[in-house]
């Protein structure tokens, strides 16, 4: 007995003691807090899943665009030299960019030249031809300054001539006996 009266005078003691007032918004808000910890706990893999795909498909969306931008990219090999009008290569690449590829992706990228001059020339030579062959459906004309990696068109039809004029002309086995032999 003696010891509740002791507990009881020391917890009265303390409350006493205390001179700042107890706000019930302290004790309501412990208990918020755990209801919505045990919530978040109970439904937890949900509401994170869908920003854990995006983030892994992030990079993938921007290796199909780089893989766009260098499929449309215009190089020195597609202008004259000089002037920067756009050759009979160049014409072709355009034509298919803006009549064949997926309407999304009919954007194209022309690589920096020497000179911001050149560049420009580059630029407005696409302009003109794109006016000509699509002139309901202009699409978007850029600047790149990703690596031309590429071929002149005369240099691949070299060696493309080359390894024909290289290949044997066909010839059917000769004939042998050994077959026809007969066992006794």
């Amino acid at each position: 007995m003696t010891v509740r009266v002791l507990r009881f005078v020391g917890v009265v003691l303390i409350a006493l003691g205390c001179a700042s007032q107890v706000s019930a918004e302290w004790f309501f808000g412990i208990f918020n807090s755990a209801a919505r910890e045990t919530k978040r706990r109970q439904c937890w893999p949900e509401p994170f899943v869908t920003a854990d795909r995006q983030a892994a498909r992030m990079p993938f969306a921007a290796m199909v665009n780089n893989g766009w931008e260098r499929q449309n990219l215009l190089g020195e090999f597609h202008f004259d030299a000089g002037n920067g009008q756009l050759n009979e290569a160049g014409q072709t690449k355009v034509r298919w960019i803006f009549q064949s590829a997926p309407r999304q992706h009919r954007v194209a990228y022309v690589h920096i030249a020497a000179t911001q001059a050149e560049t420009d020339a580059r630029v407005a030579s696409v302009q003109q031809f794109v006016s000509r062959i699509a002139p309901n459906d202009m699409g978007a004309i850029f600047v790149s300054s990703i690596p031309d990696e590429g071929w002149p068109a005369e240099e691949v039809e070299k060696i493309d001539r080359k390894f024909i004029e290289s290949t044997p002309k066909p010839r059917l086995p000769e004939a042998s006996n050994a077959g026809n032999a007969t066992s006794n």
